[in-house]
């Protein structure tokens, strides 16, 4: 029988703070329960005013950012954050439901250093993306 490649937790993300910046509850849920199984640390905002506040708080090692949140989108969270140097190293994926992105916010978060990631994910999609960010990020156990 063939072990799941991520069963006993990744040593790579094991203990990682990941910030999902999600007003989906079904998205939240299943990504914080995908991410605690490898034993990430989670925190989780429904909007972007709360994740700048929680990002002051405590910078996580990387942040899941939805591109379409209430009052102030994810793309600009994600100018403000690159915007302040205490924050801007924060490694981001943009991870959206949308099958189509605009061509002129696609390059502008490529300029911001996000990658975009089109929902639903596979667990093994998701810890790689986050392995990906953390190890971008120089995050290590």
């Amino acid at each position: 029988m063939m072990e799941h490649p991520f069963a006993s937790g990744d040593a790579g993300v094991r203990d990682a703070s990941i910030l999902i910046v999600e007003d989906d509850p079904g998205a939240v849920e299943a990504f914080e329960q995908m991410l605690k199984a490898e034993g990430c640390l989670i925190r989780v905002t429904l909007d972007a005013e709360s994740a700048l506040v929680e990002i002051a708080r405590a910078a996580p090692a990387a942040i899941l950012l939805d591109l379409h949140l209430p009052v102030i989108d994810g793309l600009e969270l994600l100018r403000r954050l690159r915007a302040t140097s205490r924050h801007a190293h924060i490694p981001v994926a943009v991870v959206t439901g949308d099958y189509l992105v605009e061509d002129r916010v696609a390059r502008e978060l490529e300029v911001l250093g996000a990658r975009i990631y089109f929902k639903p994910l596979w667990e093994e999609d998701l810890i790689r993306i986050v392995r990906d960010l953390l190890s971008a990020g120089g995050y290590s156990t």
